[in-house]
C-alpha cells in the first residue's frame, strides 16, 4: 500500500512540475494541496534558496530579494518543516494558513540598508498592467541584523512583508515589486504569476 502511495505521489509531483501552472493558485482545492504537502515532504532536505527557486527573485548580495507567498508555497513550507518540529500538519493547520493569505497576495523581501532601522522606511508598491497598486498591509523589522559586510555598507539586512488585495490582480500576468529603501534606492522584483504555483 504505501509503495503505491508513494508512487503515486512521485507521479504527481512529476506531472505537476512538468507543466507550467498557468496561473499563480490562490486558492487551493484538495488535490493542490495534496499535491503542495507532497512537493514539502518530498523536499524536505532542500536548503531555503532551493525549496523556494520558483518563487524568489534574487537580485544579489546588497541589492535583495523577494519571495512570492502563494498558497501552494505556504503549505508545502510548513510540510517541509513538520518532521523536524516533530509536528503532524493537521487540516485545521492547513486552514488557517490558507485563511492567512485570503485575497491576498503576500511578498516576503530581503532589503539591505546602512542603519539599524532602516526597515520601517521601506515601503512598496505593485506595479501591475499601468497600474501602482498600495498594500494593504505591511511588516517590518524593527531593529534589522548585521549584514556579512558589517560595519561596511551595507551593513544591515532585515525582512519586510507585503500584502495586496489580490482582488486588483490577474493571478495570470506579470507584476512588479517596488520597494523604496531610505536614501533614494528603489529595488523592483517582477515575478512572472502564470508560471508560479
Amino acid at each position: 500500500m504505501n509503495k503505491l502511495i508513494s508512487l503515486a505521489t512521485v507521479m504527481s509531483l512529476f506531472i505537476l512540475f512538468s507543466h507550467p501552472a498557468g496561473a499563480v493558485w490562490t486558492k487551493l482545492t484538495e488535490e493542490q494541496t495534496n499535491l503542495a504537502i507532497a512537493y514539502g515532504k518530498t523536499n524536505k532536505e532542500a536548503d531555503y534558496l532551493t525549496f523556494f527557486k520558483e518563487w524568489r527573485v534574487d537580485l544579489g548580495y546588497g541589492k535583495g530579494a523577494a519571495r512570492v507567498i502563494t498558497p501552494f508555497s505556504k503549505v508545502a513550507f510548513e510540510a517541509k518543516n513538520s518532521p523536524f518540529e516533530h509536528v503532524k500538519l493537521t487540516p485545521d493547520d492547513i486552514n488557517k494558513l490558507l485563511e492567512e493569505l485570503k485575497d491576498r497576495l503576500a511578498f516576503g523581501v530581503s532589503l539591505y540598508g546602512d542603519e539599524l532601522d532602516f526597515a520601517k522606511d521601506c515601503h512598496s508598491v505593485l506595479k501591475h498592467k499601468g497600474q501602482t497598486i498600495r498594500p494593504v498591509e505591511e511588516r517590518h523589522d524593527q531593529v534589522a541584523e548585521s549584514s556579512k559586510s558589517w560595519p561596511q555598507s551595507p551593513a544591515y539586512r532585515a525582512i519586510c512583508y507585503y500584502y495586496f488585495d489580490l482582488h486588483h490582480v490577474d493571478p495570470n500576468s506579470t507584476v512588479t515589486l517596488e520597494v523604496s529603501i531610505p536614501k533614494g534606492k528603489t529595488v523592483e522584483f517582477t515575478f512572472d504569476l502564470s508560471k508560479i504555483k
